[in-house]
């Protein structure tokens, strides 16, 4: 189900221009074991807020925080994570 939500949003985002770039590269920021489990919620320079749909997910997300928010400043200099808030 989650990869079928997936292609909807990327159909929706690819018929209205395109979106926000940080959800269109979510993918490769998350990372292949979260991609299908932690989804953007929010991001502004300096806060990303994420949703997962499994409190594992939102644990093993914390774990590993520092690498998406590297992969995430990497792609986009502008954010300077500085506050993460975690959903589940």
């Amino acid at each position: 189900m989650g990869e079928y939500l997936h292609q909807i949003e990327s159909e929706l985002m690819k018929a209205s221009g395109g979106g926000d770039p940080v959800i269109r590269h979510w993918q490769y920021i998350a990372g292949d074991v979260m991609k299908d489990h932690v989804f953007l919620e929010s991001v502004d320079e300096s806060t990303l807020v994420v949703r997962c749909d499994h409190p594992a997910f939102a644990s093993y997300f914390r774990m590993h925080q520092k690498e998406v928010i590297s992969r995430l400043e990497e792609m986009f200099p502008q954010y300077d994570i500085r506050k993460v808030r975690v959903m589940s």
